[in-house]
């Protein structure tokens, strides 16, 4: 179901829930952001509407690009970066909700991070396993085994 606040005008992507279902989160070049892709909020509605796009702030978002966000269980919020400091390009942040704010975001380090984009982090802390892309390549090496 298209959401009532997307636009031919920008674009609206990676949304994801918080763990009661109440609160969508996005990333979004809409105007009046910081930067590039910003993360933003709306609250689900108890008849099923929703609320008006809230920015999460500079805490968050940079003058450059914010997306895949993932709410954890915990509240906790995760996302890419290429404005934060880093490894280079998108690099997996957190920032711990801590009574409704969020907190400056830590950089999750190596190895999920490397000098490469790595996105899309997503964590089931009920079974401690998760996943995350990148766009790194492992470079091979082949070598002939010559005589015995």
């Amino acid at each position: 179901m298209e959401l009532p606040f997307n636009s031919d005008d920008f674009s609206n992507e990676h949304p994801t829930l918080n763990s009661d279902g109440s609160k969508l989160y996005f990333s979004s070049d809409r105007p009046g952001g910081f930067g590039s892709f910003d993360i933003y909020e709306v609250t689900i509605q108890q008849d099923n509407t929703f609320s008006i796009p809230v920015n999460l702030g500079a805490i968050i978002n940079t003058d450059k690009k914010e997306q895949f966000p993932f709410m954890s269980s915990d509240g906790s919020l995760y996302f890419s970066s290429n404005g934060h400091p880093g490894f280079g390009l998108l690099d997996v942040f957190v920032s711990e909700n801590k009574n409704g704010i969020f907190q400056q975001p830590d950089n999750l380090g190596l190895p999920i991070n490397s000098g490469y984009d790595d996105f899309s982090y997503n964590l089931n802390t009920d079974i401690k396993t998760g996943y995350f892309a990148s766009n790194r390549y492992i470079q091979f090496h082949c070598y002939q085994r010559i005589g015995h």
